[in-house]
């Protein structure tokens, strides 16, 4: 079990990567944009379309595992500190669960329409330039189905009470 373990982990810190690849790229980018504009008058072709059709949806959606996996995700803790060890783990794997369900729900929306768009070959035009957005149409249910992973492979650990240690945090 501890080699899916992991697995998880350097899945979702691969995904963690490539979300700040996509930042990285954004900005290097838009700079370049910004530059080529105030120097030359000239603009890159699609930069709007590059940024919100696929450095956007990278940067907020694949991580999204990574995220899970590090348990960084927005948690409510009121009341924890009145609960027993038990029923917080207890709690912990309710919770988990419940969002698996959640990720495996949008995922099997967003496939349907990921499929659809591939089919059609969906692109956008940008200074007579052909820009195919199809495939970021599939980050969504790539992002939800690897979020569920993460919840359910996690279950086990929680139901225990077994802590799991994230290699390089920092990274």
């Amino acid at each position: 079990m501890a080699w899916i373990y992991q697995l998880v982990n350097r899945a979702s810190m691969g995904l963690g990567l490539l979300g700040t690849i996509a930042i990285v790229l954004m900005v290097i980018h838009v700079t370049l944009d910004i530059i080529l504009r105030s120097t030359i008058s000239t603009s890159m072709p699609a930069t709007l379309e590059m940024v919100t059709r696929y450095y956007l949806i990278t940067l907020a959606l694949l991580p999204l595992a990574w995220v899970e996996w590090r348990k960084q995700m927005i948690t409510v803790e009121a009341l924890e500190s009145l609960m027993h060890p038990m029923l917080i783990r207890i709690s912990d794997v309710l919770v988990s669960l419940l969002s698996s369900g959640v990720y495996l729900v949008l995922m099997v929306a967003t496939w349907g329409k990921a499929m659809e768009q591939f089919h059609i070959g969906s692109y956008v035009m940008s200074l007579n330039f052909p820009m195919p957005v199809w495939p970021t149409y599939f980050v969504l249910p790539l992002s939800f189905c690897l979020a569920a992973l993460v919840c359910l492979i996690r279950i086990p650990l929680l139901a225990s009470g077994t802590s799991y240690s994230v290699d390089s945090q920092e990274g």
